[in-house]
């Protein structure tokens, strides 16, 4: 399920305002092109792309999964392995 890039907002019944946004969700069976539909916006939808990962593992951390493995992070260097890397 993709995000289209368009937004509404709505009140909810104790006056707090609420962000909508509008994503494709595919079809049964794969007919056609997908369907749009309007949900509430998670804070998810607001992190950048590079962050996303991390925000994941955070939450399967905090439901009490074994290890949450992210593959797409790489470890920073150490000051002295880019010293030996660059001469």
């Amino acid at each position: 399920m993709s995000l289209t890039g368009r937004f509404w907002f709505r009140k909810s019944w104790t006056g707090r305002l609420v962000l909508l946004v509008e994503e494709e969700r595919p079809r049964w069976f794969g007919r056609g092109a997908g369907k749009p539909r309007w949900r509430n916006a998670r804070l998810l939808d607001f992190a950048e792309p590079e962050l996303r990962p991390l925000m994941t593992m955070e939450k399967h951390h905090r439901a009490g999964a074994g290890s949450a493995q992210v593959r797409t992070l790489r470890p920073v260097p150490t000051p002295s392995e880019v010293r030996s890397a660059n001469g």
